[in-house]
């Protein structure tokens, strides 16, 4: 095999208020252009709305998959949420390329949360702070996923 295959997955996260974001996200390879755009209310952590687009795919049975899209509504930004996207989006009725989109979409939002529990609300808010001082913020929800965030 001597052809290149790429897929790429593009995630946004854009502020509507104070309180709401919209993660846009996409996945895009040589058969597919597909698109999600998903609300979090950011005090709830909840899904509050939620769309997906197909603007190429390799098969005309493909853009069934779309009319589940929202029955996410209503799920939580909490542990859990990738297998309950895939369970709810995926399988025999589903598109296990919207879950894969969504599922990297919900791994971004959570780190985002995080942020945001952690009290940076601002881009700049983080140089205002030492190294250390925003390790020690994050460390209670980070704790021992890297490097980094190693306890002890």
């Amino acid at each position: 095999m001597n052809d290149v295959y790429e897929r790429n997955i593009n995630i946004r996260l854009l502020p509507i208020d104070k309180n709401t974001v919209v993660v846009a996200a996409s996945l895009l390879d040589l058969h597919h252009s597909i698109s999600t755009e998903i609300k979090i209310d950011l005090t709830t952590r909840e899904i509050v709305d939620a769309d997906a687009k197909m603007v190429r795919v390799p098969y005309s049975g493909c853009p069934n998959a779309l009319v589940h899209v929202r029955k996410i509504i209503g799920f939580k930004v909490e542990r859990g949420i990738n297998k309950k996207i895939a369970d709810t989006l995926g399988h025999a009725t589903g598109c296990t390329h919207i879950v894969e989109i969504l599922q990297n979409a919900m791994r971004f939002s959570s780190s985002m949360l995080i942020g945001v529990r952690a009290g940076y609300g601002r881009v700049d808010k983080k140089q205002e702070q030492s190294e250390e001082e925003r390790i020690a913020n994050v460390m209670p929800y980070l704790k021992n996923t890297c490097i980094v965030f190693k306890e002890g």
